[in-house]
């Protein structure tokens, strides 16, 4: 499987492609483009390696997430997965973005809710989904146990983890996700986060200076 990081919007989330470089099958994960440029980048890359979107997967329901949701859902034909307890904040993406001063489209709706043990495949690769709340009720982390790979939304960061002083935040259950869940997993996985730089569980479990393992 390859990782191709885009870096979107202004508030600079990271928007994954998750393929497998032989049946070009793949997910697209938080595709939230805010303009032609950014729709134009992902869209270029994934006609040159001919890949085939197979699922639209968002993290957690803010703004910075899901504002692409549209555009990808037009784009590639595939299902919006997200968790259920988020979708009150799909629903109201619109005045999010005026709270921020920016215009967004209405987003289409969730096509399947995905929950803790749901499992998500293409060709010979899974995504086992990790129910993760503590910066949204519904937040959600995507491990790939056969290449040790962990996506985690805003839950974790290198050196930091997700902000709870918005709606649906709680900072001791987002300490109790990142402790109980993403800390079980073994120290080699690769921490592919939703904003900032890749990082490891074993470097966040040593020095992260909000949860320590």
């Amino acid at each position: 499987m390859k990782v191709k990081l885009f870096e979107l919007n202004p508030f600079r989330i990271n928007c994954y492609l998750y393929f497998d470089e032989v049946s070009g099958e793949g997910f697209i994960i938080d595709p939230a483009v805010s303009g032609m440029e950014e729709e134009n980048l992902i869209g270029d890359f994934i006609r040159r390696e001919n890949i085939k979107v197979k699922y639209i997967i968002n993290t957690h329901g803010h703004l910075d997430h899901v504002m692409g949701n549209k555009w990808a859902k037009e784009k590639f034909s595939a299902p919006i997965l997200m968790h259920e307890e988020d979708n009150n904040m799909l629903a109201k993406v619109v005045e999010q973005g005026l709270m921020f001063g920016i215009q967004v489209e209405t987003q289409p709706p969730v096509d399947k809710f995905i929950d803790e043990g749901n499992i998500l495949s293409v060709n010979n690769c899974s995504l086992k989904v990790i129910h993760t709340p503590g910066h949204t009720k519904g937040g959600i982390c995507l491990v790939d146990e056969k290449n040790k790979v962990v996506f985690s939304g805003d839950t974790l960061f290198k050196d930091s983890i997700g902000r709870t002083d918005l709606p649906g935040g709680d900072m001791q259950t987002l300490l109790n996700s990142i402790s109980t869940k993403l800390y079980n997993l073994p120290d080699d996985f690769i921490v592919y986060p939703g904003h900032l730089s890749p990082t490891t569980i074993g470097d966040e479990k040593a020095g992260n200076p909000f949860v320590s393992g």
